[in-house]
């Protein structure tokens, strides 16, 4: 029996449609949920991920300053991490 046969398609069609609908409003509504949490959040628990996340950019600048000196005093270390 052959996957493409039309007696198939009346039933596999209806069938991908309708998982199709429910999985993209299941998924609509994690990210609704997703959202409103975000804006459920305490005001502890904002500055905290405010202070994080500048802890996390002066993590990256120094990142880029230790790449910046690897740079000029290692021309190829990015090579030799490769290799």
């Amino acid at each position: 029996m052959e996957i493409f046969h039309p007696a198939v398609l009346v039933f596999m069609i209806p069938i991908v449609a309708i998982i199709g609908g429910i999985a993209s409003g299941m998924l609509k509504m994690h990210y609704q949920h997703k959202e409103k949490m975000m804006h459920h959040m305490s005001g502890d628990q904002m500055a905290e991920l405010e202070q994080m996340s500048k802890i996390a950019d002066t993590l990256d600048q120094r990142v880029a300053v230790l790449e910046k000196i690897l740079d000029d005093e290692v021309p190829d270390w990015r090579e030799k991490k490769n290799a």
